[in-house]
């Protein structure tokens, strides 16, 4: 079982520590790196990050950040060996839930990179819809993603 609590400063330092991701999701390996997510987001107005832990084990963390009243954008990410245990979805859940139940988020939008098939699967089981596709450029790379969103009414746990 996953909980989620406010990040901390020295939660921020570990997840920096983390083996680099590998293969198929080495690309997304930056967003735990000092300038990645938890920099990016870290001071940003009306943003909620938490730590994810399962037996005092810090698996992953997640992210809220308000875009618009009522919307929010949604971020996690899985410690490198722990990905495919189920972790990402327990998160995902729980993160959801404090965005539509606790702060009220009529809507929470994601993008996905369109090569993340796990995780594309993963918020669709969870109600997430395709809404378009975009291009980011990330560290003078280009990447191609699709735009997700889900509503209170559409969530399935």
């Amino acid at each position: 079982m996953v909980s989620l609590r406010p990040i901390t400063e020295e939660a921020f330092a570990e997840i920096e520590t983390w083996p680099p991701y590998e293969h198929e999701f080495e690309q997304m390996d930056y967003a735990l790196r000092h300038g990645g997510w938890l920099d990016e987001y870290g001071n940003r107005a009306e943003t909620w990050i938490y730590i994810a832990e399962s037996d005092n084990l810090k698996v992953g963390f997640s992210l809220l950040s308000v875009t618009a009243k009522g919307e929010a954008e949604f971020r996690i990410a899985i410690h490198p060996h722990l990905t495919g245990m189920g972790f990402g979805r327990q998160v995902a859940i729980a993160t959801l839930k404090i965005g539509f139940l606790k702060l009220k988020m009529d809507r929470i939008h994601l993008i996905v990179r369109k090569n993340n098939y796990p995780a594309m699967k993963l918020y669709e089981n969870l109600g997430f819809r395709k809404t378009g596709e975009s291009t980011h450029a990330i560290h003078g790379q280009y990447i191609e993603f699709f735009d997700m969103d889900v509503t209170m009414e559409t969530f399935s746990e």
